[in-house]
């Protein structure tokens, strides 16, 4: 309900966010958030970009632009500073400092400071903080109003950024905090021990239903193996040296390989080079055709790739420490890898005709049912955030645990063998 006093019909949500509308996962999931709660609430979205300050419309949004961002220079730096406290101090040593704390907030919080005479005039009943590191919108809030009721969407990728105590207030704000896998949600759940406010929200994705109308025969009809990278193909690189080995140990069968900078075809020896796959209808038709899809890529966030490929029915052979090792462990849709003779192994594996159709059977049923239905991600959000406490059965109600809350078991160790079926 809107806040007494205001002569809304609705509830006034303002989201605040250091980017709107980049083409990224963790760009993406915040626009969806933001979707699901404009079906509960009018939605504001507030960020720092934009060459100057303004507000317009944005499909259902009003969008706040700030005009004081300086680009990604100061979240580089910022990054750099992580990375370097990173590789130097153990995560149980990290302290804060003041010193520490300038550097990291260098040039990240004044773009935010005009964020609060918009707050003042929006007078929002709940605000959603996006991004655990996002301390200039944290800052912005508490001149505005520190009581205001706050939800945190965390986008806490593989990055050591979590654990790092500088950004400790930004989660402790929140009420709730949504995460967008299992993974996530127990990270979060580790350092801050939220179990019963750090609910896991998915990602709405369907797949493309005319990828299934024909073929894409840059590679073959069907039954090959599809490797993704995000490397030049001359650089030198472990995805390269992957991905060849693969066109060679199975060079019996047709190998498609993505680079920046092509599309490379292999068989017998044999390669067809074409452009680069840039339109998301060539890589679904790829991936709707393929035997399996390798990916050797490091999400940002939660692997939509991955999630894509199993929603086709193709099962994903992935690095050990991908984000994207929870859609092969805990959806049953792939293996899994820690070196390059595992690797080969788990292709082999999901070659075999009766692995691969188990496997892949396993996987799109996870993939439906985790990130493949609209409604139940605007379920799974307003209800988090306390616009819905209806009966929503997979997620923990605004102050009512509900009976499926984490009942996912937590990704564990081991090889990749442990996520074949026992049938396989």
């Amino acid at each position: 309900m809107a806040a007494p006093g205001t002569g809304r019909d609705r509830p006034l949500v303002a989201v605040l966010t250091p980017h709107w509308g980049l083409r990224t996962e963790r760009g993406s999931i915040t626009r969806q958030v933001a979707g699901a709660l404009a079906c509960s609430a009018d939605v504001h979205i507030v960020t720092p970009g934009g060459h100057a300050a303004r507000t317009r419309s944005d499909s259902v949004f009003e969008v706040h632009r700030l005009g004081t961002s300086e680009g990604g220079h100061a979240e580089l730096r910022r990054d750099l500073v992580l990375a370097a406290v990173a590789a130097s101090t153990p995560a149980d040593g990290r302290l804060a400092t003041p010193d520490l704390d300038r550097l990291l907030d260098r040039d990240l919080i004044d773009p935010w400071s005009p964020a609060v005479g918009v707050l003042d005039g929006l007078r929002p009943d709940l605000v959603l903080l996006a991004d655990h590191r996002n301390v200039g919108g944290l800052a912005a809030l508490d001149r505005h109003d520190p009581g205001l009721p706050t939800v945190v969407l965390a986008l806490a990728g593989d990055d050591d950024h979590l654990t790092f105590p500088h950004f400790d207030p930004v989660v402790e704000r929140g009420a709730h905090v949504l995460t967008v896998t299992e993974t996530e949600r127990q990270a979060v759940i580790d350092r801050f021990g939220r179990d019963s406010t750090t609910h896991r929200i998915g990602a709405p994705l369907a797949p493309n239903a005319s990828a299934f109308s024909e073929p894409n025969t840059w590679v073959g009809d069907t039954g090959y193996v599809l490797v993704l990278t995000d490397r030049d193909s001359e650089e030198t690189h472990p995805q390269n040296e992957l991905a060849g080995l693969v066109r060679l140990r199975f060079s019996d069968r047709p190998v498609g390989i993505t680079h920046t900078d092509g599309f490379f075809a292999w068989h017998e020896g044999r390669v067809n080079s074409g452009w680069p796959v840039e339109r998301s209808s060539d890589l679904a038709r790829l991936m709707a055709f393929a035997a399996l899809t390798v990916d050797l890529r490091h999400p940002e966030l939660y692997g939509r790739a991955a999630v894509e490929s199993l929603l086709y029915g193709t099962p994903i052979v992935v690095p050990e420490d991908s984000r994207a090792r929870e859609h092969a462990q805990r959806g049953r849709g792939g293996l899994w890898f820690a070196d390059a003779a595992e690797m080969t192994w788990c292709v082999e594996s999901l070659l075999e005709p009766a692995t691969n159709e188990t496997v892949r059977a396993q996987g799109r049923a996870y993939a439906e049912d985790e990130y493949g239905s609209t409604d139940r991600f605007i379920d799974r959000v307003t209800a988090a955030c306390g616009l819905d406490v209806g009966a929503v059965p997979d997620v923990v109600r605004v102050g009512v645990p509900a009976a499926h809350s984490g009942s996912a078991a937590r990704p564990g160790t081991g090889p990749g063998a442990q996520a074949l079926p026992a049938t396989a």
